[in-house]
């Protein structure tokens, strides 16, 4: 089911957050992190306890509110500097007269050249966006086959998306899907985002059974959450 949003007034100040209604979930579950705050709701439980579950543990969600602000700081790169595998790319900007409507990017000594039409107006940053989403699935597809071999397992179907609160995710039923903007994040991260997902198809949770599965392939795994939560802003940046 699809995610909605609301608001909702708590220690003087208000607070948005989304409802995820999830088949899988046993209780309700609050999750802070960098894209905000998300409400998960058992399949069958009315919305509106997602409320009350807020209220009953303000003191809780300010906490991890004020923490979270700590860790991840707004983006600090310039407008015409984006992540691409975990490296600051400058974009360069080129326009030429003979080419009509085609854009095209090609990467060049830490830099992504954008060729233009003369004149356009089109946004520099949204065309190497579009050309970097266009290459993720091959990108993340890879990986998922090379950790999937390693792992011995067997995901059913592979989506890219563009997902707003989320990097990965896992269904019941086998199909796993990923954000497009993990192609701007380094390999390690990539990876630890995959071998995260292919874990959940043997513990649909996140367990000590779970987590120790992520372990065992992903050594470093902590090192990779930690760079999502501070470079989140630097890769959602508008």
């Amino acid at each position: 089911m699809p995610e909605t949003t609301h608001n909702i007034f708590i220690a003087g100040k208000t607070i948005s957050y989304k409802i995820r209604v999830s088949t899988r979930a046993r209780r309700l579950r609050i999750t802070v992190s960098a894209s905000g705050v998300t409400v998960t709701l058992p399949k069958g439980i009315p919305q509106r306890e997602a409320e009350s579950f807020l209220k009953q543990n303000a003191v809780w969600l300010n906490a991890q509110l004020e923490r979270t602000a700590k860790l991840v700081k707004p983006s600090l790169l310039p407008a015409d500097v984006m992540l691409w595998h975990g490296e600051a790319v400058q974009l360069q900007r080129i326009e030429e007269a003979e080419r009509k409507s085609r854009v095209r990017v090609e990467p060049a000594n830490g830099r992504l050249r954008v060729y233009m039409p003369a004149g356009s107006k089109a946004s520099t940053r949204l065309a190497a966006e579009a050309w970097m989403r266009a290459n993720s699935r091959a990108e993340i597809e890879q990986v998922v086959v090379e950790q999937a071999r390693r792992m011995k397992a067997k995901p059913k179907a592979v989506s890219i998306r563009d997902q707003r609160t989320r990097w990965g995710s896992c269904s019941s039923r086998g199909n796993l899907a990923f954000n497009w903007r993990l192609v701007m994040t380094p390999p390690s991260v990539l990876e630890y985002v995959v071998v995260h997902e292919l874990a959940h198809l043997f513990e649909l949770n996140h367990s000590k059974d779970f987590w120790n599965i992520v372990a065992s392939f992903c050594p470093d795994y902590k090192k990779a959450r930690t760079w999502l939560r501070k470079n989140a802003s630097s890769l959602r940046v508008a």
